[in-house]
């Protein structure tokens, strides 16, 4: 694969500043979620960059696992997922995003879930790749593995467990909250656009994934299989300011890094065609029976 990404004198990814990743990845946007995943790895080893970036590498149930952090917004996240996905060991990947999010749905719950099933391009980061009309999907058969993977760690699709479209973002503040926007005129409707169309959450970077992996899947052999899964740390009220639950967010984000670790390893048993103890059958029924945004909302 040719690279595109800038490399230091050593060979190293300039702003990673690695050599090598493992196949199986985790990313969240902060250094400390990344400290936090190497507290679940074995011989787990720690690389902290003088660009603040803090890498890790270690085993999650005998499989090899590397974390890094892809810092605020899409512009940083569009300059760490390329360099990971050249640095990455040749053959399949498989690349999370575990990320907190603001709800757009009265019945998507602060302490709740959501995996991601796609994103609102509402960021111009990407469109210096394609244009804004080539969607940003989730790889779609890992969908049910997290959500049987959730469940095993006490979710439950349809009450605190949701699949659906992200609303991503380039501005932390008057997209979210566009009431306090001096275009709040212009923004207003068009978020109110999306909660209408039935988005689950508001949050940032992910697009830059999925847009980033149909590239790379053109340059490189092995399937590069992207998802995401949200922490519901807050609720986006009209005339407020959003407010974040400290103590939600703690216990939140640990269930979500071993959701993220356990889906990894369901993957991995997968692809190698060994057997996994999760019901996948029962986790797509769910979203088969699942109730409509109508039946939800009314």
């Amino acid at each position: 694969m040719e690279p595109i990404t800038f490399r230091t004198a050593d060979g190293k990814a300039y702003h990673l500043e690695i050599e090598k990743l493992n196949p199986n990845i985790l990313t969240g946007g902060s250094p400390g979620r990344i400290r936090q995943i190497a507290e679940y790895l074995d011989d787990a080893e720690v690389e902290e960059g003088k660009r603040g970036m803090t890498v890790v590498h270690g085993t999650y149930k005998g499989i090899p696992v590397s974390g890094f952090p892809t810092g605020m917004g899409p512009a940083s996240t569009a300059i760490v997922i390329p360099e990971a996905i050249e640095s990455a060991v040749e053959g399949p990947l498989t690349l999370l995003r575990l990320g907190t999010a603001g709800s757009l749905q009265s019945y998507v719950k602060v302490g709740d879930m959501a995996v991601i099933t796609g994103g609102i391009r509402d960021e111009s980061t990407t469109s210096a790749a394609v244009g804004p009309e080539f969607p940003a999907l989730s790889n779609p058969e890992l969908i049910p593995i997290i959500l049987a993977v959730a469940e095993k760690q006490g979710y439950e699709f349809g009450e605190n467990l949701w699949t659906g479209i992200t609303h991503v973002k380039d501005d932390l503040y008057f997209k979210e909250t566009p009431q306090f926007s001096p275009s709040r005129e212009i923004m207003t409707p068009k978020l109110k656009s999306y909660k209408r169309m039935g988005a689950l959450a508001s949050s940032m970077e992910y697009t830059v994934y999925t847009i980033m992996r149909d590239f790379y899947e053109g340059r490189r052999a092995g399937r590069i299989l992207t998802g995401g899964i949200l922490a519901i740390i807050a609720a986006a009220e009209e005339e407020a300011a959003v407010e974040v639950d400290k103590k939600v967010k703690k216990k939140l984000v640990d269930s979500m890094i071993q959701t993220g670790l356990d889906t990894l390893v369901a993957v991995d048993q997968l692809r190698n065609e060994k057997e996994t103890d999760l019901d996948l059958t029962g986790a797509i029924t769910k979203m088969i029976q699942s109730p409509s945004r109508f039946e939800l909302t009314k």
